[in-house]
């Protein structure tokens, strides 16, 4: 995470999401923080794959590597580990 005021974003794919019942059910939180979703819907391009777009909070640079949980509608998704230098 670069300089002062720079937002970063990580892209998330997989697919259930597009059928959440709002945006702001769609929680994440990445090595216990908690992250803002900005989208989370259908990818667009290939059938099926839906895409979540996470900015990252500052706080989280230089972390290495640490825990993302998704939950969609109050439901967990598979746990899965990201290295954030």
């Amino acid at each position: 995470m670069g300089s002062s005021g720079e937002q970063v974003y990580l892209l998330l794919y997989g697919t259930g999401c597009k059928n959440r019942s709002d945006l702001a059910n769609v929680k994440v939180k990445i090595g216990g923080v908690g992250a803002s979703v900005e989208y989370a819907g259908a990818q667009g391009f290939f059938a099926g794959l839906d895409q979540i777009n996470v900015k990252l909070p500052a706080i989280l640079k230089g972390r290495g590597e640490v825990n993302i949980e998704l939950i969609v509608d109050g439901k967990l998704v598979n746990v899965v580990r990201v290295a954030i230098r």
